[in-house]
């Protein structure tokens, strides 16, 4: 099971539905959904936790093995993601980074958002327009912090260790909040293996749920164990970022996912136009409903707000 900064092993062991497993699992972490999906390709890993914006790029790339089985989504929210300048530069709006240096890590949802970020300003990540400076995820933050950046888009706790610069735009109506749980194709194809899937998507739906009804107890288990930060640091960035649900995939969130792939494209993410469908399977539908039902969870309607630059 791939995951990032243990965002699937901490809620897993916290609310309990570890319990009474009929199969072993084993969580490693990964720095990007980039290294998730290598780590799924490669076949190292069955199962892989990434955000919106890597399953399409790598499509866009050739990989055809690879089919989300489950999405969640937090429409409306900054996600987290958060374009920063350096103080002191008079970057004060996204327009003053035009001729500045942008880090971000290619191929992320990090990179999706920036892209757009700029796209609805004019920009784009181009010599030209904003030079753009493409790191590995855990580069971006310190390269912010020695200055040698104009400006980064930073995530999290990142926020708080680079000294809470300005922020001139947030992933506010530049994303969905969607995160997939990815696995290969060909496993859904051996009974044993699929059984185990589904019972982990149940089991990931409940501890999902069990997140949003217990926020204190998850900053606690996130952002202060696992991040380093304070409480009070934790609670800005859960209520900025609020909390989602698990949609069944349908032709609705099939539509999201679609939109997705084609914003990537055209902010120059994703050098061409993908079809996402066939990579997204809902034969589990009926196990996320069922677990919604159980926790009185009810996905609000798949709407996207205005972006808030």
């Amino acid at each position: 099971m791939a995951e990032q900064q243990s965002q699937a092993s901490a809620p897993w062991a916290l609310s309990g539905v570890n319990k009474a497993l009929p199969y072993a699992v084993t969580f490693a972490n990964f720095n990007g959904g980039p290294a998730v999906l290598e780590a799924l390709i490669s076949g190292a890993v069955d199962i892989g936790y990434i955000g919106e914006a890597p399953l399409p790029i790598a499509v866009g790339t050739g990989v055809k093995e690879l089919v989300a089985i489950a999405i969640y989504a937090n429409p409306g929210s900054p996600e987290n993601y958060y374009l920063v300048a350096q103080p002191g530069k008079n970057i004060k709006t996204v327009a003053d980074l035009k001729g500045r240096t942008v880090a971000y890590p290619p191929g992320t949802g990090r990179h999706m958002v920036l892209a757009s970020i700029l796209h609805a300003n004019g920009l784009d990540l181009r010599a030209s327009s904003v030079k753009g400076v493409p790191l590995a995820g855990t580069e971006v933050a310190p390269s912010f912090a020695s200055g040698s950046v104009d400006a980064a888009i930073v995530v999290g706790g990142q926020y708080f260790r680079v000294g809470k610069p300005p922020i001139i735009a947030d992933g506010r109506g530049h994303n969905w909040g969607v995160n997939v749980i990815l696995t290969r194709k060909a496993l859904l194809d051996d009974p044993a293996k699929a059984t185990a899937i589904a019972d982990f998507v149940r089991r990931a739906v409940a501890f999902y749920n069990w997140q949003g009804a217990n926020p204190d107890a998850w900053i606690r288990a996130s952002y202060v164990k696992q991040e380093g930060l304070t409480f009070e640091q934790g609670k800005w960035l859960d209520d900025a970022t609020g909390h989602g649900a698990y949609y069944p995939i349908d032709a609705k969130s099939i539509q999201v996912f679609q939109r997705i792939s084609d914003g990537l494209f055209a902010t120059g993410a994703l050098k061409q136009k993908i079809d996402i469908a066939p990579y997204v399977d809902g034969r589990f539908n009926a196990i996320v409903a069922w677990q919604n039902n159980a926790d009185g969870v009810r996905p609000p309607p798949l709407e996207q707000p205005k972006t808030t630059d």
